[in-house]
């Protein structure tokens, strides 16, 4: 009979050991990103991987693998949709007509309010929440991942290896980088010939004039230290870049309840915002790095700004027209960002 009860205790004793092993165990997760270690996206992710560290008392990690190290930048969302990464960061330009309905957001001037001399663009911190708010819409087209969030950047502007071009007619036969179809389209409309090259490649097209000038941000100039080889900036705030944090749907749903909460409760709209804002904190910073090696960024005039947008209003009946011929409800995801870029403060 002792030898009974000391079984028991002995198998109880086992069986509680064996759960807190469970409950203890230390889960890493590979995170892969195509930016450089100095970039401010890498920075926040270390950030992430601290807070979940400290949060789940070790027992959620984040290894990061920066600078395309896991595979080239086109790669990246399927190296977290195959599961040979657990979550990664990637552009969705990078995979043209892939994301069509997250391409609605590129449209030119999709997150302006205003039109014109009156236009203005949100931050990245609103557009990216808002956009992020949508996700629900877009889950569908990001197949075997999580989307944990997305950043919008409306800042895309003409940056330039030669003296600033402050109207349509100036970009007539020049040889100008873009960041997906939608960017292309602009360029054309307003003159240009797009080319198609990678961000680690353009500081040295620039300077070789191989092109004449890109679709590009302040923030990306500085990060890949084009101070250089741009020269001038026509700042046009003319169209967004989106970009995703997702994770592998499978691996997420393999993590204990209160780890796959952690995930939940640290990205999200919230998260979105928050990111959004240290890219706008970098947009201004990319913009001092341009003034202190003398590029040149003229303020143009309402009727400028405006010239530049009327040629592109085309594209965006066009764009919707033909992704709403694939069965796709492209018009209404329109609608809603319109409707809730207008009802931000």
């Amino acid at each position: 009979m002792k030898r009974g009860v000391i079984g028991a205790l002995l198998g109880a004793v086992l069986a509680v050991s064996l759960a807190t092993g469970a409950i203890a165990q230390t889960v890493e997760l590979k995170v892969s990103h195509y930016l450089p270690p100095n970039h401010q996206m890498h920075k926040q992710l270390e950030a992430w991987s601290a807070e979940l560290a400290q949060r789940s008392n070790g027992r959620l990690k984040l290894a990061i693998f920066p600078a395309a190290q896991m595979g080239p930048m086109p790669r990246q969302y399927d190296l977290a949709r195959t599961g040979v990464a657990d979550i990664a960061f990637f552009l969705h330009g990078a995979l043209p007509g892939r994301f069509p309905l997250t391409e609605i957001s590129h449209l030119p001037y999709a997150f302006n309010r205003g039109e014109g001399a009156s236009a203005k663009a949100l931050s990245t911190a609103e557009a990216s929440g808002i956009l992020t708010e949508l996700s629900g819409k877009l889950a569908a087209e990001h197949e075997g991942t999580k989307p944990l969030y997305f950043i919008a950047t409306p800042t895309l502007s003409l940056f330039f290896n030669r003296p600033a071009v402050r109207s349509p007619a100036g970009m007539r036969g020049l040889r100008m980088r873009h960041n997906g179809p939608i960017a292309s389209a602009m360029l054309e409309a307003w003159g240009a010939t797009p080319a198609a090259i990678p961000p680690a490649e353009l500081a040295d097209s620039l300077s070789k004039g191989t092109i004449a000038g890109m679709f590009f941000n302040y923030e990306a100039a500085k990060s890949f230290q084009m101070a250089e080889s741009v020269k001038s900036v026509t700042q046009l705030d003319a169209a967004a870049g989106t970009f995703a944090l997702v994770m592998n749907a499978e691996k997420y749903k393999s993590l204990p309840e209160d780890l796959r909460k952690l995930i939940d409760d640290t990205t999200g709209p919230a998260a979105a915002r928050k990111v959004g804002a240290i890219y706008d904190q970098a947009e201004a910073e990319g913009r001092a790095y341009l003034r202190a090696a003398n590029a040149e960024i003229p303020e143009l005039s309402g009727a400028e700004r405006a010239a530049f947008e009327e040629l592109a209003k085309p594209i965006t009946a066009s764009f919707i027209a033909r992704v709403e011929a694939k069965g796709i409800k492209a018009k209404p995801f329109y609608d809603e960002l319109r409707a809730a870029v207008g009802a931000a403060k």
